[in-house]
């Protein structure tokens, strides 16, 4: 398997790769599915969020990884309560709000048809707010939904997305996306959603080390990702 910044890069520019998208996810396409279970002592110096500024891990107690993942430089709400995306932008008369239910659409006028496409289906999680978007929500469909599905090759009715809606700030945290262990200085995460770039691997493994708020992961190739805690 890539290195998973790379999978969440290529869902990080989606708003660029909208028009004409498919909800068909990654994995038919899988080369292995395993079944493990993390069960190592963790290492709690790893527990919480980390982030490379635009996207990292949150490493959480119950062994699970969540990866959060800014949009802002791609796609956001704007002050006048427009939406913008790296190549359009939708009007406010295309967007239904009704202070709980948050519904983007737009009409592409390069799309086939004249319905117009589904890009953000949201439901707030906190108190409803009539007079303002900002809020955390449930995205629930569209197509942001979708291609954060097939770039992560997760089934679509598997994915379970929080969006974190703060002026013209947007942040998708993929809840739960796989499991981890750490042994030594390894960490390994895994799960049934994961391709693996070799049939006998059953994870996708890191060298990691932690000085401060500084955590650097290497892996196998050499690559590295360097993180910083968030407080």
């Amino acid at each position: 398997m890539k290195r998973i910044t790379a999978l969440i890069f290529a869902a990080s520019i989606a708003g660029t790769l909208i028009v004409g998208c498919s909800n068909k996810s990654k994995t038919d396409e899988s080369s292995s599915r395993a079944e493990r279970v993390s069960t190592a002592p963790i290492d709690t110096a790893i527990l919480g969020e980390w982030s490379s500024g635009t996207n990292g891990y949150i490493f959480s107690e119950d062994r699970t990884v969540s990866l959060p993942i800014d949009f802002t430089s791609s796609a956001h709400f704007n002050k006048d309560g427009s939406f913008s995306m790296e190549s359009s932008t939708v009007d406010k008369k295309e967007i239904e709000y009704d202070g709980t239910s948050l519904k983007v659409s737009h009409l592409y006028e390069e799309a086939e048809g004249d319905e117009p496409l589904l890009l953000l289906d949201m439901k707030r999680t906190d108190a409803e707010n009539i007079n303002s978007y900002d809020g955390v929500y449930d995205l629930l469909g569209g197509t942001y939904l979708d291609m954060l599905a097939y770039n992560l090759a997760i089934d679509v009715q598997k994915i379970n997305v929080i969006a974190d809606v703060s002026g013209e700030n947007l942040k998708f945290t993929v809840k739960d996306y796989c499991y981890f262990e750490t042994i030594d200085n390894t960490l390994e995460m895994f799960s049934e959603n994961m391709n693996y770039v070799k049939y006998i691997d059953d994870s996708v493994k890191y060298t990691y080390k932690i000085d401060g708020d500084t955590l650097t992961l290497t892996y196998e190739d050499g690559a590295k990702e360097v993180l910083t805690k968030v407080k």
